[in-house]
């Protein structure tokens, strides 16, 4: 393998890592194009190097540890909020899926590590727009209502009878009663709400209880 062949690899998995970039940057992601091309870029030098640097040696043994180094990029996009949400998953996959790209053009394989680009940048493109219009019709979300109230009895019984007249399912957490002087009760209910309820319009129905002041909720 002589220098213009290996710069010819080197080429190939910068642009296509690059075209990856270019759609990641598009979403104001984490990491964007410079990031992918040069995680394309470094798995195929990698395994140029594997393939040319070590004679009668493992070329795979080089190659090989690209697939866990870059985990410790990904590590670095994926952010917790809350303890709960968590967001940065799918570029930590990206990227790792893109050193996959650099590898088959380091290796060689340039049809390969087009069509590979494509089918990422056709998930990147097309499945969230699938995810939207059809998966998000049959997905629920976990919400907490905090509703409050003036005092009355039965309100805990209206308000659950009210979330389930539209299917909604609901757990009470807590209940904070009027006492003395007090005028207020709070109310924090777990509910689980289909994307095809209409959110807006069960707030306005649990507002129109009677004695109901607000009503809020968070994800």
């Amino acid at each position: 393998m002589n220098e213009s062949d290996i710069v010819l690899r080197l080429l190939m998995a910068a642009a296509c890592g690059g075209l990856i970039g270019i759609e990641r940057e598009r979403g104001d992601r984490p990491a964007g194009f410079r990031t992918y091309t040069m995680v394309s870029l470094g798995a195929a030098l990698f395994t140029v190097l594997s393939l040319t640097a070590f004679p009668g040696s493992d070329p795979a043994r080089v190659a090989a540890q690209v697939v866990v180094g870059i985990g410790f990029l990904g590590i670095g996009v994926i952010v917790v909020y809350g303890g709960t949400h968590v967001v940065g998953i799918t570029t930590a996959a990206t990227m790792w899926v893109t050193a996959a790209v650099g590898m088959a053009a380091g290796a060689g394989y340039f049809i390969t590590s087009l069509y590979s680009t494509g089918i990422i940048l056709a998930v990147l493109i097309a499945l969230p727009w699938i995810e939207n219009r059809v998966i998000a019709r049959f997905r629920s979300r976990k919400l907490y209502f905090t509703i409050r109230s003036g005092q009355r009895p039965g309100l805990v019984e209206e308000v659950e009878a009210t979330l389930a007249q539209y299917g909604i399912g609901s757990i009470l957490l807590r209940f904070y009663e009027c006492k003395g002087g007090e005028n207020e009760c709070s109310i924090l209910l777990q509910v689980s709400v289909s994307a095809r309820i209409n959110l807006m319009e069960v707030m306005d129905t649990l507002y129109q209880i009677y004695g109901v002041t607000s009503v809020s909720f968070e994800e």
